[in-house]
Protein backbone atom coordinates (compact mmCIF):
# COMPACT_ATOMS: atom_id res chain seq x y z
CA UNK A 1 0.00 0.00 0.00
CA UNK A 2 3.00 2.33 0.48
CA UNK A 3 4.26 1.40 -2.55
CA UNK A 4 1.64 2.27 -4.35
CA UNK A 5 1.19 5.40 -2.19
CA UNK A 6 4.73 6.18 -3.29
CA UNK A 7 3.92 5.59 -6.86
CA UNK A 8 0.47 8.34 -7.14
CA UNK A 9 1.63 10.42 -5.08
CA UNK A 10 3.94 12.80 -7.57
CA UNK A 11 0.72 12.18 -10.07
CA UNK A 12 -1.67 12.98 -7.93
CA UNK A 13 0.68 16.40 -7.12
CA UNK A 14 0.89 17.03 -10.59
CA UNK A 15 -2.61 16.43 -11.03
CA UNK A 16 -3.62 19.65 -8.61
CA UNK A 17 -1.57 21.76 -10.60
CA UNK A 18 -0.67 25.31 -10.56
CA UNK A 19 -2.08 28.95 -10.45
CA UNK A 20 -0.42 31.85 -12.18
CA UNK A 21 -0.14 33.06 -9.10
CA UNK A 22 1.99 30.24 -7.23
CA UNK A 23 4.26 30.45 -10.50
CA UNK A 24 5.20 33.99 -10.05
CA UNK A 25 6.02 33.52 -6.50
CA UNK A 26 8.30 30.78 -7.34
CA UNK A 27 10.23 32.89 -9.86
CA UNK A 28 10.54 35.30 -7.25
CA UNK A 29 12.81 32.97 -5.54
CA UNK A 30 13.79 30.15 -7.86
CA UNK A 31 14.40 32.42 -10.96
CA UNK A 32 18.58 32.43 -11.59
CA UNK A 33 18.19 35.81 -12.99
CA UNK A 34 16.01 37.34 -10.04
CA UNK A 35 19.16 35.74 -7.41
CA UNK A 36 21.67 37.27 -9.56
CA UNK A 37 19.83 40.57 -8.88
CA UNK A 38 19.68 39.77 -5.35
CA UNK A 39 23.25 38.76 -5.37
CA UNK A 40 24.42 42.57 -6.78
CA UNK A 41 22.08 43.92 -4.48
CA UNK A 42 24.26 42.15 -1.42
CA UNK A 43 27.38 43.17 -3.27
CA UNK A 44 26.12 46.89 -2.90
CA UNK A 45 25.35 46.50 0.50
CA UNK A 46 29.32 45.45 0.88
CA UNK A 47 30.63 48.98 -0.68
CA UNK A 48 28.30 50.91 1.85
CA UNK A 49 29.70 49.20 4.68
CA UNK A 50 33.02 50.23 2.95
CA UNK A 51 32.52 53.78 2.40
CA UNK A 52 31.46 54.18 6.19
CA UNK A 53 34.51 52.25 7.18
CA UNK A 54 36.18 54.93 5.20
CA UNK A 55 35.57 57.15 8.46
CA UNK A 56 37.31 55.02 10.64
CA UNK A 57 40.79 55.60 11.77
CA UNK A 58 43.66 52.87 10.44
CA UNK A 59 46.08 50.93 12.37
CA UNK A 60 49.05 49.63 10.43
CA UNK A 61 52.05 47.41 11.51
CA UNK A 62 55.37 46.20 10.45
CA UNK A 63 58.61 45.18 10.52
CA UNK A 64 61.99 45.95 8.70
CA UNK A 65 65.57 44.36 9.22
CA UNK A 66 68.03 46.42 7.08
CA UNK A 67 72.12 45.35 6.67
CA UNK A 68 74.32 47.94 5.73
CA UNK A 69 78.29 47.86 4.71
CA UNK A 70 80.20 49.63 5.86
CA UNK A 71 78.61 50.67 9.35
CA UNK A 72 79.90 53.63 10.98
CA UNK A 73 79.01 55.00 14.23
CA UNK A 74 75.86 56.00 13.83
CA UNK A 75 74.77 53.03 10.85
CA UNK A 76 75.14 50.10 12.53
CA UNK A 77 75.11 46.80 10.72
CA UNK A 78 72.01 45.83 10.90
CA UNK A 79 69.08 46.82 12.28
CA UNK A 80 65.63 45.36 12.97
CA UNK A 81 62.84 47.38 13.49
CA UNK A 82 58.99 46.92 14.29
CA UNK A 83 56.49 49.63 14.20
CA UNK A 84 52.29 50.32 14.48
CA UNK A 85 50.94 53.65 12.44
CA UNK A 86 47.35 54.66 13.87
CA UNK A 87 46.10 57.32 11.42
CA UNK A 88 43.33 59.83 10.66
CA UNK A 89 42.08 61.29 8.17
CA UNK A 90 40.85 64.88 9.88
CA UNK A 91 39.13 66.08 6.43
CA UNK A 92 39.08 65.59 3.29
CA UNK A 93 36.65 68.36 1.79
CA UNK A 94 33.87 65.77 1.75
CA UNK A 95 34.87 62.90 -0.39
CA UNK A 96 34.38 60.18 2.16
CA UNK A 97 30.54 61.62 2.49
CA UNK A 98 30.15 62.29 -1.38
CA UNK A 99 31.61 58.01 -1.85
CA UNK A 100 29.07 57.32 0.57
CA UNK A 101 26.40 58.81 -0.62
CA UNK A 102 27.19 57.55 -4.37
CA UNK A 103 27.69 54.01 -2.60
CA UNK A 104 23.95 54.21 -0.91
CA UNK A 105 22.32 55.08 -4.14
CA UNK A 106 23.79 52.60 -6.40
CA UNK A 107 22.22 50.22 -3.30
CA UNK A 108 19.22 51.83 -4.01
CA UNK A 109 19.02 51.48 -7.94
CA UNK A 110 20.28 48.14 -7.38
CA UNK A 111 16.92 47.42 -5.56
CA UNK A 112 14.91 48.96 -8.06
CA UNK A 113 16.51 46.99 -10.68
CA UNK A 114 15.60 43.72 -9.45
CA UNK A 115 12.01 45.16 -8.31
CA UNK A 116 11.97 46.31 -12.34
CA UNK A 117 13.08 42.94 -13.44
CA UNK A 118 10.82 40.95 -11.36
CA UNK A 119 7.90 42.34 -12.52
CA UNK A 120 8.58 42.03 -16.17
CA UNK A 121 9.13 38.22 -15.36
CA UNK A 122 5.46 38.09 -13.59
CA UNK A 123 4.89 39.93 -17.10
CA UNK A 124 6.59 37.44 -19.16
CA UNK A 125 5.07 34.56 -17.44
CA UNK A 126 1.58 35.76 -17.52
CA UNK A 127 1.74 35.77 -21.29
CA UNK A 128 3.31 32.37 -21.24
CA UNK A 129 0.64 31.05 -19.10
CA UNK A 130 -2.23 32.69 -21.08
CA UNK A 131 -0.31 31.79 -24.47
CA UNK A 132 -0.43 28.21 -23.16
CA UNK A 133 -4.09 28.77 -22.77
CA UNK A 134 -4.75 29.89 -26.09
CA UNK A 135 -2.99 27.30 -27.80
CA UNK A 136 -4.72 24.39 -25.66
CA UNK A 137 -8.65 26.13 -26.52
CA UNK A 138 -6.63 25.89 -30.27
CA UNK A 139 -6.10 22.38 -30.27
CA UNK A 140 -9.07 21.79 -28.79
CA UNK A 141 -11.27 23.28 -31.26
CA UNK A 142 -8.76 21.13 -34.41
CA UNK A 143 -9.54 18.03 -31.79
CA UNK A 144 -13.60 18.57 -31.71
CA UNK A 145 -12.80 19.07 -35.73
CA UNK A 146 -10.92 16.34 -36.30
CA UNK A 147 -13.43 13.75 -34.35
CA UNK A 148 -15.94 15.54 -37.09
CA UNK A 149 -14.39 14.65 -40.18
CA UNK A 150 -13.50 11.43 -39.29
CA UNK A 151 -17.07 10.97 -38.45
CA UNK A 152 -18.29 12.48 -41.61
CA UNK A 153 -15.00 10.18 -43.50
CA UNK A 154 -17.41 7.00 -42.65
CA UNK A 155 -20.52 8.00 -43.17
CA UNK A 156 -19.61 9.50 -46.76
CA UNK A 157 -17.59 5.45 -47.58
CA UNK A 158 -20.85 3.67 -46.08
CA UNK A 159 -22.38 6.13 -48.71
CA UNK A 160 -19.66 5.18 -51.51
CA UNK A 161 -20.58 1.62 -50.78
CA UNK A 162 -23.98 1.96 -51.31
CA UNK A 163 -23.33 3.95 -54.82
CA UNK A 164 -24.73 7.66 -52.88
CA UNK A 165 -21.52 9.30 -53.03
CA UNK A 166 -18.31 9.29 -55.35
CA UNK A 167 -14.28 8.76 -54.03
CA UNK A 168 -14.18 12.30 -54.89
CA UNK A 169 -16.48 13.39 -51.94
CA UNK A 170 -14.06 11.28 -49.41
CA UNK A 171 -10.89 12.35 -50.67
CA UNK A 172 -11.66 16.02 -50.35
CA UNK A 173 -12.60 15.03 -46.52
CA UNK A 174 -9.61 12.82 -46.09
CA UNK A 175 -7.39 15.40 -47.25
CA UNK A 176 -9.47 18.14 -44.85
CA UNK A 177 -8.83 15.38 -42.14
CA UNK A 178 -5.00 15.31 -42.72
CA UNK A 179 -4.49 18.76 -43.08
CA UNK A 180 -6.36 19.47 -40.01
CA UNK A 181 -4.24 16.82 -38.23
CA UNK A 182 -0.86 18.49 -39.47
CA UNK A 183 -1.80 22.15 -38.11
CA UNK A 184 -2.47 19.74 -35.01
CA UNK A 185 1.18 18.94 -34.55
CA UNK A 186 2.00 22.21 -35.10
CA UNK A 187 0.25 23.47 -32.67
CA UNK A 188 1.17 20.79 -29.88
CA UNK A 189 4.84 21.29 -31.20
CA UNK A 190 4.13 25.86 -30.44
CA UNK A 191 2.22 24.67 -26.99
CA UNK A 192 5.31 22.60 -26.12
CA UNK A 193 7.56 25.30 -26.35
CA UNK A 194 5.60 27.84 -24.39
CA UNK A 195 4.87 24.97 -21.27
CA UNK A 196 9.01 24.69 -21.35
CA UNK A 197 9.11 28.46 -21.52
CA UNK A 198 6.85 28.79 -18.73
CA UNK A 199 9.11 26.36 -16.60
CA UNK A 200 12.39 27.92 -17.56
CA UNK A 201 10.76 30.89 -15.89
CA UNK A 202 9.02 30.11 -12.87
CA UNK A 203 10.69 26.70 -11.74
CA UNK A 204 7.90 24.76 -11.75
CA UNK A 205 6.10 21.80 -13.97
CA UNK A 206 2.91 23.14 -16.14
CA UNK A 207 1.92 19.51 -16.66
CA UNK A 208 -1.89 20.95 -15.61
CA UNK A 209 -2.58 24.62 -15.33
CA UNK A 210 -5.14 26.15 -12.34
CA UNK A 211 -7.57 28.81 -14.21
CA UNK A 212 -6.58 32.16 -13.15
CA UNK A 213 -8.06 35.91 -14.03
CA UNK A 214 -6.74 39.55 -13.38
CA UNK A 215 -8.86 41.97 -11.95
CA UNK A 216 -10.73 44.38 -13.65
CA UNK A 217 -9.17 47.52 -13.47
CA UNK A 218 -10.23 50.47 -11.87
CA UNK A 219 -9.29 53.35 -9.35
CA UNK A 220 -5.66 52.68 -10.92
CA UNK A 221 -3.12 55.63 -9.70
CA UNK A 222 -0.25 55.97 -12.51
CA UNK A 223 3.28 55.36 -11.08
CA UNK A 224 6.44 56.00 -12.33
CA UNK A 225 8.13 52.82 -13.22
CA UNK A 226 11.05 51.06 -10.99
CA UNK A 227 13.38 51.29 -14.27
CA UNK A 228 13.30 55.06 -14.15
CA UNK A 229 13.51 54.97 -10.20
CA UNK A 230 16.61 52.99 -11.01
CA UNK A 231 18.10 55.55 -13.19
CA UNK A 232 17.41 58.21 -10.96
CA UNK A 233 19.10 56.82 -8.26
CA UNK A 234 21.95 55.88 -10.72
CA UNK A 235 22.06 60.13 -11.61
CA UNK A 236 22.23 60.97 -7.86
CA UNK A 237 24.98 58.59 -7.59
CA UNK A 238 27.48 60.17 -10.32
CA UNK A 239 26.16 63.74 -9.32
CA UNK A 240 28.08 62.24 -5.59
CA UNK A 241 31.00 60.81 -7.76
CA UNK A 242 31.61 63.91 -9.64
CA UNK A 243 31.62 65.54 -5.83
CA UNK A 244 34.33 63.25 -4.48
CA UNK A 245 36.45 64.41 -7.75
CA UNK A 246 36.22 68.09 -6.54
CA UNK A 247 37.33 67.50 -3.26
CA UNK A 248 40.57 66.75 -4.05
CA UNK A 249 40.79 70.29 -4.29
CA UNK A 250 39.86 71.33 -1.05
CA UNK A 251 42.48 71.08 1.69
CA UNK A 252 43.67 67.84 3.12
CA UNK A 253 44.40 67.27 6.79
CA UNK A 254 45.53 64.12 8.08
CA UNK A 255 47.17 63.32 12.03
CA UNK A 256 49.22 60.35 12.44
CA UNK A 257 50.76 58.85 14.87
CA UNK A 258 53.58 56.20 14.49
CA UNK A 259 55.74 53.99 17.28
CA UNK A 260 58.43 51.97 16.80
CA UNK A 261 61.34 49.45 18.52
CA UNK A 262 64.58 48.89 17.15
CA UNK A 263 67.40 46.78 17.70
CA UNK A 264 70.56 47.18 16.55
CA UNK A 265 73.72 44.91 15.77
CA UNK A 266 77.36 45.34 14.67
CA UNK A 267 77.64 48.64 16.07
CA UNK A 268 80.89 50.51 15.83
CA UNK A 269 82.43 52.10 18.97
CA UNK A 270 85.33 54.41 19.14
CA UNK A 271 87.29 53.56 22.19
CA UNK A 272 84.99 54.13 25.49
CA UNK A 273 82.63 55.75 23.44
CA UNK A 274 79.92 53.28 21.72
CA UNK A 275 77.46 54.15 19.13
CA UNK A 276 74.68 52.07 21.40
CA UNK A 277 73.73 56.04 23.06
CA UNK A 278 73.12 57.55 19.74
CA UNK A 279 70.88 55.14 18.38
CA UNK A 280 67.36 55.26 19.67
CA UNK A 281 65.99 51.96 20.15
CA UNK A 282 62.44 53.40 20.28
CA UNK A 283 60.54 56.40 19.33
CA UNK A 284 56.74 58.17 19.06
CA UNK A 285 56.21 60.16 16.40
CA UNK A 286 53.03 62.54 16.12
CA UNK A 287 52.64 64.13 13.12
CA UNK A 288 50.03 66.55 11.75
CA UNK A 289 49.47 67.35 7.97
CA UNK A 290 47.49 69.68 5.70
CA UNK A 291 48.12 70.03 1.62
CA UNK A 292 46.28 71.04 -0.87
CA UNK A 293 46.46 70.58 -4.58
CA UNK A 294 47.01 74.15 -6.70
CA UNK A 295 47.69 72.77 -10.29
CA UNK A 296 47.03 69.70 -11.95
CA UNK A 297 46.47 71.66 -15.26
CA UNK A 298 42.44 70.64 -14.73
CA UNK A 299 42.60 67.09 -14.27
CA UNK A 300 40.63 66.32 -11.72
CA UNK A 301 37.96 69.39 -12.95
CA UNK A 302 38.35 68.02 -16.40
CA UNK A 303 37.58 64.42 -14.90
CA UNK A 304 34.38 66.03 -12.66
CA UNK A 305 33.23 68.02 -15.93
CA UNK A 306 33.48 64.41 -17.67
CA UNK A 307 31.35 62.64 -14.82
CA UNK A 308 28.52 65.68 -14.95
CA UNK A 309 27.72 64.48 -18.58
CA UNK A 310 27.09 61.23 -17.54
CA UNK A 311 24.47 62.24 -15.18
CA UNK A 312 23.51 64.89 -18.09
CA UNK A 313 22.79 61.72 -20.21
CA UNK A 314 21.25 59.70 -17.44
CA UNK A 315 18.72 63.04 -16.83
CA UNK A 316 17.59 62.52 -20.70
CA UNK A 317 17.61 58.73 -20.70
CA UNK A 318 15.03 59.81 -17.67
CA UNK A 319 13.15 62.07 -19.39
CA UNK A 320 12.50 59.78 -22.57
CA UNK A 321 11.73 56.87 -20.35
CA UNK A 322 8.85 58.98 -18.85
CA UNK A 323 7.41 59.53 -21.76
CA UNK A 324 7.62 56.31 -23.24
CA UNK A 325 6.02 54.34 -20.18
CA UNK A 326 2.94 57.64 -20.44
CA UNK A 327 2.65 56.81 -24.06
CA UNK A 328 2.28 52.85 -23.34
CA UNK A 329 0.07 53.59 -20.63
CA UNK A 330 -2.15 55.12 -22.60
CA UNK A 331 -1.89 52.85 -25.56
CA UNK A 332 -2.37 49.72 -22.99
CA UNK A 333 -5.77 51.80 -21.95
CA UNK A 334 -7.07 51.59 -25.52
CA UNK A 335 -5.77 48.39 -26.37
CA UNK A 336 -7.98 47.02 -23.36
CA UNK A 337 -10.66 49.10 -24.68
CA UNK A 338 -10.43 47.22 -28.58
CA UNK A 339 -10.26 43.92 -27.24
CA UNK A 340 -13.33 44.21 -25.10
CA UNK A 341 -14.91 45.27 -28.38
CA UNK A 342 -13.30 42.15 -30.22
CA UNK A 343 -14.79 40.28 -27.44
CA UNK A 344 -17.75 41.04 -28.39
CA UNK A 345 -17.47 40.33 -31.77
CA UNK A 346 -15.88 37.20 -31.21
CA UNK A 347 -18.68 35.97 -29.12
CA UNK A 348 -21.45 37.28 -31.82
CA UNK A 349 -19.28 35.21 -34.29
CA UNK A 350 -18.98 32.07 -32.32
CA UNK A 351 -23.12 32.26 -31.74
CA UNK A 352 -23.43 32.82 -35.88
CA UNK A 353 -21.09 30.10 -36.75
CA UNK A 354 -22.58 27.55 -34.42
CA UNK A 355 -26.04 28.07 -35.59
CA UNK A 356 -24.79 28.06 -39.15
CA UNK A 357 -22.90 24.82 -39.04
CA UNK A 358 -26.01 22.89 -36.91
CA UNK A 359 -28.02 23.61 -40.12
CA UNK A 360 -25.84 22.88 -42.74
CA UNK A 361 -24.68 19.89 -40.92
CA UNK A 362 -28.49 18.38 -40.72
CA UNK A 363 -28.52 19.34 -44.40
CA UNK A 364 -24.79 17.61 -45.36
CA UNK A 365 -25.85 14.62 -43.73
CA UNK A 366 -29.25 14.53 -45.71
CA UNK A 367 -27.79 15.03 -48.94
CA UNK A 368 -29.25 18.51 -49.52
CA UNK A 369 -25.56 20.15 -49.61
CA UNK A 370 -22.06 19.24 -50.71
CA UNK A 371 -19.07 18.71 -48.48
CA UNK A 372 -17.64 21.98 -49.72
CA UNK A 373 -20.46 24.11 -47.70
CA UNK A 374 -20.28 22.04 -45.10
CA UNK A 375 -16.58 22.01 -44.82
CA UNK A 376 -16.62 25.83 -44.91
CA UNK A 377 -19.25 25.40 -41.91
CA UNK A 378 -17.11 23.56 -39.94
CA UNK A 379 -14.01 25.48 -40.98
CA UNK A 380 -15.43 28.61 -39.45
CA UNK A 381 -17.19 27.13 -36.26
CA UNK A 382 -13.92 25.85 -35.51
CA UNK A 383 -11.89 29.18 -36.00
CA UNK A 384 -15.07 30.83 -33.91
CA UNK A 385 -14.23 28.74 -31.46
CA UNK A 386 -10.86 29.40 -31.32
CA UNK A 387 -10.81 33.03 -31.83
CA UNK A 388 -13.39 33.58 -28.88
CA UNK A 389 -10.87 31.53 -26.25
CA UNK A 390 -7.73 33.19 -27.83
CA UNK A 391 -9.58 36.99 -27.02
CA UNK A 392 -10.94 36.12 -23.94
CA UNK A 393 -6.79 34.97 -22.88
CA UNK A 394 -5.82 38.10 -25.09
CA UNK A 395 -7.80 40.30 -22.67
CA UNK A 396 -5.84 38.73 -19.42
CA UNK A 397 -2.93 39.72 -21.15
CA UNK A 398 -3.93 42.99 -21.97
CA UNK A 399 -4.97 43.63 -18.18
CA UNK A 400 -1.46 42.25 -17.14
CA UNK A 401 0.40 44.75 -19.55
CA UNK A 402 -1.98 47.87 -18.30
CA UNK A 403 -1.09 47.18 -14.97
CA UNK A 404 2.49 46.75 -15.68
CA UNK A 405 2.52 50.36 -17.43
CA UNK A 406 0.83 51.85 -15.07
CA UNK A 407 3.88 51.07 -12.79
CA UNK A 408 2.41 48.01 -10.97
CA UNK A 409 2.78 44.64 -9.93
CA UNK A 410 0.61 42.20 -12.10
CA UNK A 411 0.72 39.83 -9.25
CA UNK A 412 -1.26 41.45 -7.09
CA UNK A 413 -4.16 41.59 -9.08
CA UNK A 414 -4.11 37.91 -9.89
CA UNK A 415 -7.40 36.31 -8.77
Amino acid sequence: MKILLGLFLPLFVFAQGYGLKTLVENANKENGLITAKEIRIKAKQEEVDAAKSAYWPTVDVGANHSYVSPNNLVNPGQTSTVFATLNLELYDGGRKSAILSAKRYEHEAAQFEKRAFEKSITLEIVRHYYGVQKLKATLEALEERSIELKEQIKRIRKFKSAGLSTQEEVDKLQAEYDSNNYTMANTKLELLRSERKLELLSGLPVIQLKKNYLKEPENIQFEIFENIKMLQANSNAVGENSNAINAGYKPQVNISDTYNRSHFDDTVSMGDFSGDGLLLDHQNKLMISVNMRLFDNERMSKESEAVKYQKMALLSEIDYAKNEQKMNYNLSQKSLETIRTRLKSAKSALRAAKSTYDVLKKKFEVGLIDNIAFLDALTQKTLAQARYKETLYDYEIGKSIYYYYAGKDPKEFIR
